[in-house]
């Protein structure tokens, strides 16, 4: 399926998950009577909000596609932000935007537990993953190991890009 508006893609995949997911839990009346004779309350785990999550991962592509590197970084993880400066992901990429996001298409969708959603994609021939993490109230994204070319700096990454031909 070819990643375009985004919108109708997260819609059915995220009706697709929460439908297969509306099952899980424990059934009324099956826990196992506690000390004294009591019953505990049955315990229903929580299952990842999948279309908040896509939500995030949406944005992220919609800020890469329109150029606006410091929205993508803004959404990314308190634990991303940390490891790359935002003048070194924004100057990077304003110099040499190896990412021409012309067409994301979602791979896969994995809810990991109730504050982690796994997602992969295709871009540019490429396959991908990130992951969506709930903090707080809030979803981001965590560009995973994508960061790793800008670990050394925005000069080392522009020189990098422009040896091998990937500036678009």
């Amino acid at each position: 399926m070819r990643w375009t508006s985004g919108l109708l893609v997260t819609t059915a995949l995220a009706t697709a998950l929460i439908g297969a997911l509306a099952g899980c839990g424990t059934a009324p009346g099956s826990a196992t009577p506690g000390v004294g004779g009591s019953a505990p309350a049955p315990v229903v785990p929580k299952s990842a909000n999948v279309a908040e999550a896509l939500d995030t991962v949406n944005a992220q592509f919609a800020a890469i596609k329109a150029g606006d590197w410091a929205t993508a970084w803004d959404a990314w993880t308190d634990a991303a932000k940390d490891e790359i400066a935002k003048d070194v992901y924004v100057r990077t990429n304003e110099a040499c935007p190896a990412l021409t996001a012309a067409a994301f298409e979602l791979e896969r969708v994995t809810p990991i537990d109730d504050t982690t959603v796994d997602v992969g994609w295709r871009r540019d021939g490429i396959s991908e993953h990130g992951t969506s993490r709930l903090v707080g109230t809030v979803w981001q994204f965590d560009p995973g190991t994508t960061l790793v070319e800008y670990a050394a700096g925005a000069d080392a990454a522009i020189a990098k890009r422009t040896e091998a031909g990937e500036c678009k």
